[in-house]
């Protein structure tokens, strides 16, 4: 029986993922618990430099007809996004940290507009005002709850060991949320505090990505599914 790969993340990172995923050895259940909604965005009049702190800040901004003269990105899959929608983009290659240390280097003279979500972490506009810059937060979306979809919910009640991303904090308190069954837990975490929520589920397996992108993730989970291989051949844990 092969293992499953149940992907949360909301469209359109959900069927990105499963179609990166494809021919790796797991049958793939998509279901995402999350949902995005875009606000309408007051923005400041005159030329701005955005902050995007995920790929759904790009999108909010194109939604809204507008660009901004310069994007500062927290990793290179949302700079990728902010350049192919026309912008000039730096990426930190990191997390908030990284994109703060960034910020607080090159000290760009903005103003600068932090385009987040409605659930956020920290306080990154708070900081950069601390520092001496010009900055300010819009809420340009929020993330509405889905429940986990039948078939989902099946395989957490299945033989077959269940494989799954998890790729903010916000998601892994879904997944321990929606979680209701006996499978086999294997989790890949993008981030320790992504990883924190899930502790209390005691999966099978738990691990880390050394760093907070996308390849390192596809990693992970590729190494997750041989895991979860190992676990049905010894048919005990891992």
């Amino acid at each position: 029986m092969a293992p499953i790969v149940m992907i949360t993340r909301p469209e359109p990172e959900a069927t990105a993922l499963a179609a990166q995923l494809a021919g790796q050895g797991a049958r793939l259940v998509v279901s995402p618990l999350q949902q995005i909604r875009f606000h309408a965005l007051t923005l400041p009049e005159g030329p701005f430099e955005a902050i995007f702190t995920s790929r759904n800040g790009v999108r909010a901004l194109v939604r809204a007809g507008a660009a901004a003269r310069r994007a500062w990105c927290v990793g290179e899959a949302t700079a990728r996004a902010a350049r192919e929608a026309g912008m000039q983009a730096m990426s930190a290659d990191g997390d908030a940290e990284a994109l703060l240390a960034l910020l607080l280097k090159e000290r760009p003279a903005g103003p600068l507009v932090h385009l987040r979500g409605a659930q956020h972490r920290g306080d990154l506009v708070g900081r950069l005002i601390a520092a001496g810059l010009r900055a300010e937060a819009v809420e340009a979306y929020a993330q509405t709850l889905l429940a986990a979809t039948s078939e989902a919910r099946q395989a957490m009640q299945g033989a077959a060991p269940v494989v799954v991303p998890v790729y903010s904090p916000g998601a892994a308190r879904r997944l321990a949320a929606e979680w209701q069954g006996g499978a086999a837990l294997l989790v890949t975490a993008i981030s320790a505090a992504a990883a924190a929520p899930l502790r209390a589920m005691s999966p099978a397996r738990l691990s880390v990505a050394a760093r907070p992108s996308g390849e390192t993730m596809l990693n992970e989970i590729t190494g997750l599914i041989a895991a979860a291989h190992q676990l049905e051949n010894k048919g005990g844990g891992v």
